[in-house]
């Protein structure tokens, strides 16, 4: 059993694959799994290059797994989360990248201060990817935001158990599922800032975010009336509750009544 699942999901990640790959061969903690589930590839000629990729890196320990259908981001992250046995979890998404220290220095905390249930920590936002130069997003002392903002950026990592508290990923959100998840993270489990840069997050301004009333306004607005939050776009409530079900979490194929994992105190 190795210390760490790494979350890595693949779809339509030709571009990044390599590179990610070759910044996993750097980190100084070498202890992780990396759980490369990849969705839908497009032809035999991607699966060939997947395949033909990660046996190059041989000495990484990667369990990959290819599925003929569509599967949304968080389903994805909540099977890697079944098919691992690891006592600490993290996300890493393929376009981005950790600097070398990232994973060593997060896992130090969990192995020095076993109280703490969740790490986050700095990281650059990135405009062009392999990019170092970006806004530099530094988190520190904003644990009171913890319950009802997401500032635990793109690289957090926690222990296994907290799954037990808060439940999974909710499948139901394409783009918010990892702030749904912060939210009862920061109201159930002792969390500690990291006040170092992390890695570096790819915006590239062509995601879900960059239209008005687009899905992740939607979803954000979702999951601020589930958590009794300020809804910042009143105009968006309706759609939001009639696209989704903010009184369950939807995750191992069922449905799961929010109040069994969470106390829906409001937190402004």
């Amino acid at each position: 059993m190795t210390k760490l699942a790494v979350l890595g999901s693949y779809y339509k990640s030709e571009d990044y694959l390599k590179t990610y790959l070759k910044s996993a061969r750097k980190q100084a903690f070498k202890d992780f799994e990396i759980f490369l589930e990849v969705i839908d590839p497009k032809s035999k000629k991607e699966e060939i290059y997947i395949e033909k990729i990660t046996s190059k890196n041989s000495k990484l320990n990667i369990n990959k797994k290819v599925y003929y259908e569509h599967y949304l981001l968080p389903t994805t992250w909540n099977i890697s989360i079944d098919r691992s046995d690891s006592e600490l979890i993290c996300l890493w998404n393929l376009d981005d990248l950790r600097t070398p220290d990232s994973l060593s220095d997060m896992v130090k905390i969990f192995d020095t201060k076993p109280e703490i249930d969740f790490v986050y920590g700095n990281y650059k936002i990135v405009d062009k990817y392999k990019s170092k130069k970006g806004n530099y997003i530094n988190e520190i002392n904003r644990e009171g935001e913890l319950t009802y903002s997401m500032i635990l950026g793109p690289f957090f990592m926690f222990r296994r158990n907290v799954l037990d508290v808060i439940g999974k990923f909710d499948e139901q959100f394409i783009s918010g599922a990892d702030f749904d998840f912060a939210m009862r993270l920061g109201r159930h489990c002792k969390g500690y800032h990291l006040n170092s840069n992390l890695g570096y997050f790819l915006n590239l301004g062509k995601g879900l975010s960059t239209k008005r009333n687009s899905l992740q306004e939607i979803e954000r607005t979702a999951i601020e009336i589930r958590y009794g939050l300020n809804v910042i776009n009143q105009q968006l409530i309706e759609k939001a509750q009639n696209k989704y079900d903010v009184n369950y979490l939807y995750f191992d194929g069922k449905k799961h009544n929010i109040k069994n994992f969470l106390k829906l105190d409001k937190n402004k």
